[in-house]
């Protein structure tokens, strides 16, 4: 998919960075999993990453009921 957007100039931001800044609200919104965000932001999934690490974003979003079903999950196996 190709797609076109016009920025005004006095926003000062390149290409690149306006493609990261989509691809971690598209990670942060659970729109696009890690790996594919990575490569929408033309990046490798490790600087992605680290990436989402500098800017705050939770790379693992599973709350305290997710965390102890897979611990429940874990202890019968």
């Amino acid at each position: 998919m190709l797609l076109t957007l016009t920025i005004p100039d006095s926003i000062h931001i390149s290409q690149a960075d306006a493609q990261i800044m989509l691809a971690v609200k598209l990670f942060e919104t659970k729109r696009l999993p890690l790996g594919k965000a990575a490569a929408v932001a033309g990046l490798s999934y490790r600087v992605f990453y680290e990436l989402l690490v500098k800017y705050g974003v939770p790379i693992v979003t599973m709350t305290e009921e997710d965390v102890r079903m897979e611990i429940d999950n874990a202890v019968r196996y």
